[in-house]
């Protein structure tokens, strides 16, 4: 490497959906066409279907692919961390749902190698960002469900009754371990943080049809060999580390797994961030934040996000509001 990548920004990527809507810009102010519904945002992306680019500095017009193929080293802080096809190992997304998505499920690194699929697992943690009252996640499957009747109630169309349900709001957070049933439920921005990957079993969609009058496709079979009835999702309440009078600066672990860690932060005034040899990605959730580090300084907006790569030792932020921290292991360890 030349030129230290330091702080990266990227060209987000919008996509339209059958489900989505028009609160990234309402909420965010990005510009998505008014006319169709956009369901999903990409801030950060190493997939070949959608790879990132740098949108300024010194390394604009690069891909995120073009950088880590260069020094993975230096951007990640361990090559470990790639996927097995030498990528990025995590992507991260804003999903509008205004209307419910499908019900789903993503196979395991193990799994997907079995199925011979293009891509590796997928683990994912959402953060609500924003729900309308009455809005619910559907995460995991009732106690005493099997295979077999999963399997009838989606002939029957009646999936939606072994469905564990959970009324949300903005602030509350829940990890969805691959192998996890799930569907995002309409009224809901999120965040979400994910394996680099896009496979997607879908298993109901709610009888619904596209604007041609079809029913988009399922994939049963595979969805129930990934399936893994016994999965327990991971909650967390806003109420449980929110700080809403934003009067100190303080820190709180939202997600622990094997692919990231997502740590919350209640930012007022400015606080430094010791990076322990990682990348670390910094997403504003509502507010205006100055980040800087020994290589220069950028601003990132309330709904947008920065790569800090590994080469920086460490980051100052200031601003005051909230934001979420994605890093490849704890920052303490």
């Amino acid at each position: 490497m030349t030129t230290p990548f330091g702080i990266l920004r990227f060209h987000e990527q919008f996509f339209e959906r059958i489900w989505g809507g028009q609160r990234l810009s309402t909420l965010y102010g990005k510009p998505t066409p008014k006319d169709r519904p956009i369901g999903e945002a990409w801030l950060i992306s190493d997939h070949p279907s959608a790879p990132s680019v740098v949108r300024d500095g010194p390394h604009a017009g690069r891909t995120l692919h073009d950088l880590v193929v260069e020094d993975p080293v230096s951007l990640l802080g361990s090559i470990e961390r790639l996927t097995p096809g030498g990528r990025f190992p995590l992507l991260l997304k804003i999903l509008d749902a205004n209307e419910p998505l499908s019900v789903q499920v993503h196979p395991d690194d193990e799994t997907a190698i079995a199925s011979q699929e293009p891509d590796v697992g997928k683990t994912e943690m959402w953060y609500v960002i924003h729900a309308e009252p009455g809005s619910q996640l559907f995460v995991g499957i009732e106690p005493g469900a099997t295979g077999e009747k999963i399997k009838d109630a989606i002939t029957r169309g009646t999936l939606e009754n072994f469905l564990v349900r959970r009324d949300v709001a903005a602030g509350d957070s829940v990890l969805v371990e691959a192998g996890t049933v799930h569907a995002i439920g309409g009224g809901i921005l999120l965040a979400e943080i994910q394996q680099n990957s896009d496979l997607t079993y879908r298993l109901y969609d709610w009888n619904r049809c596209d604007a041609n009058g079809k029913r988009r496709e399922l994939h049963i079979e595979k969805g129930l060999r990934a399936t893994n009835l016994a999965a327990f999702p991971a909650w967390r309440e806003a109420s449980g580390h929110k700080n809403r009078e934003i009067k100190i600066t303080s820190t709180k672990v939202l997600s622990l797994s094997d692919y990231f860690v997502t740590t919350h932060l209640c930012i007022h005034g400015e606080c430094e961030v010791e990076k322990p040899g990682q990348f670390l990605i910094l997403f504003s959730i509502n507010c205006t934040l100055g980040v800087s580090c020994g290589t220069g300084k950028t601003i990132i907006e309330p709904g947008s996000c920065g790569l800090i790569s590994a080469d920086e030792k460490s980051i100052t932020i200031a601003g005051a509001g909230e934001a979420l921290l994605y890093s490849a292991w704890p920052l303490d360890s």
